[in-house]
């Protein structure tokens, strides 16, 4: 490859003409950082255009050595797949470069004692209770069960008493107590406290191992049958994208539904298989293009209840390198290499009570995804609001079903559209997403609300100065779902 000097790069930094030198790969040392000796120059100039962080962040390092600019910023695989498509050459004489560390303190937890109090403690105070819990008993039913006895009860005591146990007056010789009067009272009375007080002191033990937590009738399992697990979240299940290497898959219907629009449906190797892509995520497309391999990423419209099929929405730019040169040519049977699932966003149900969505052409795709995985979960109660910008109203892709959600879930989704040039008996909204307009058709900003955002560049820039300036957290450059403002 040809070799530049920084004088080289340094004459090409201008909007028409951008070059910037970046570290290559990096080679681990036994301190287990990265050295980058070979750094490699690009020309980005197709590119600026494109740029999810917009023109002057770039123009900021043009015609110089951006390495450290760009780990800052922390850029996402998507990115390194991109930037390689925009390789001329090295740079002569590159000086070594070495990531900056960050220390990382550890804070120890205190640990959390094990010990099990018991609520039932053993001692003096605990004996004498259980005495007068017996003593009591015993007395409480030594009453009527005397007079009972007195009264001409045929019952041999001796039949329900241990044989350990002494011998204990019989029935006769009680009757025969009684028949003294006051004091053959007493002494039948004490004498049947007693007996009830023994039985009870034996009934205890028995009743205690009954109640106690780990026998009786809690070792038993319940007869009330236990309610079902909840079902497993299908949008999670792995499928047959792989994240590292990539698949191919192909090509068995191709739509246009509008002007360089087209859907792209591709089969799975199984009428029964899912796309394995978590919703808010998406793949990436690689093709060889003269000579070059050039890979982009796109988010799927179709999700993992669609079984056996991958479905794409794209605009083939004329002088796309991809979308052009490859996609807008793909013919039915043709294969197409895939990999995924990418991204940062991983949406799930509970994520926040508001969403509000700012789409620009193109842009709805994720959108679409988002919308219909929470409308057609029945417990997710995330409200969405959609603004979608177009040029003209024959550009609104996928109109019919977005129309077809707000109608059948009012309370969880609305849309709005804005046009850039509508025909006359248009309802919705023209000209610019305006934070007038965001103000009106998007919810405001809240702890528990998030702004999603995905569209041309210069759309969605204008977008984020709006929402801060209407109290939402600006984000970095790098999106986050912790974001208030989320950029796909």
């Amino acid at each position: 490859m040809p070799e530049y000097t920084p004088q080289d790069i340094a004459s090409h930094k201008s909007r028409d003409d951008l070059w910037i030198a970046i570290h290559g790969k990096g080679t681990f040392s036994f301190i287990h950082r990265i050295s980058y000796t070979n750094k490699k120059v690009y020309n980005i100039t197709p590119y600026i255009r494109d740029h999810p962080g917009g023109a002057d962040v770039l123009l900021d390092t043009a015609g110089t050595d951006a390495t450290e600019a760009y780990d800052e910023v922390g850029h996402s695989e998507d990115a390194d797949e991109i930037l390689q498509t925009y390789f001329i050459g090295t740079l002569k004489d590159a000086q070594e470069h070495r990531p900056k560390n960050k220390t990382v303190r550890v804070i120890q937890q205190p640990a959390k004692s094990t010990a099990v109090v018991s609520k039932s403690p053993k001692g003096p105070r605990s004996i004498l209770k259980k005495i007068a819990l017996i003593a009591t008993s015993g007395a409480g039913v030594a009453l009527p069960v005397y007079l009972f006895f007195s009264w001409g009860g045929k019952i041999d005591i001796h039949r329900f008493l241990p044989r350990s146990l002494p011998a204990w007056p019989s029935i006769a010789s009680l009757q025969k107590s009684t028949a003294g009067g006051k004091g053959g009272f007493t002494t039948g009375f004490t004498t049947a406290t007693l007996l009830m007080s023994t039985l009870v002191a034996l009934a205890i033990p028995k009743l205690s191992a009954l109640i106690s937590p780990d026998s009786g009738f809690t070792k038993y399992p319940p007869h009330m049958k236990s309610r079902r697990a909840p079902k497993a979240n299908p949008h999670l299940a792995k499928g047959f994208l792989n994240p590292k290497d990539y698949k191919s898959l192909p090509l068995v219907r191709k739509d246009e539904l509008a002007p360089n629009v087209y859907r792209f449906v591709f089969d799975l190797p199984k009428s029964t298989d899912v796309i394995g892509l978590p919703i808010g995520q998406h793949v990436a497309i690689k093709a060889v293009i003269n000579g070059e391999t050039v890979s982009r990423s796109y988010t799927p419209t179709s999700n993992n209840t669609d079984l056996g099929r991958l479905e794409l929405v794209i605009k083939c730019y004329p002088d796309g390198l991809l979308t052009g040169k490859y996609l807008a040519n793909l013919q039915i049977g043709d294969t197409v290499q895939f990999r995924g699932p990418k991204g940062a966003m991983k949406y799930s149900r509970g994520l926040c009570k508001k969403i509000g969505m700012i789409a620009g052409g193109t842009g709805i795709t994720p959108m679409y995804q988002l919308i219909r995985a929470i409308c057609e979960d029945e417990a997710d109660e995330t409200e969405v609001s959609l603004v979608y910008a177009n040029r003209a109203e024959g550009d609104i892709l996928m109109r019919k079903e977005l129309e077809a959600f707000a109608k059948a879930y009012p309370k969880k989704f609305r849309v709005w559209y804005m046009l850039d040039q509508p025909e006359k008996g248009w309802k919705y909204g023209s000209g610019y997403v305006t934070p007038a307009v965001m103000k009106e058709k998007l919810p405001g900003a809240a702890a528990d609300t998030r702004i999603m955002l995905c569209g041309p560049p210069g759309m969605v820039n204008a977008a984020k100065k709006g929402l801060v300036g209407l109290g939402f957290q600006a984000s970095g450059v790098v999106a986050k779902m912790s974001d208030q403002i989320f950029c796909f």
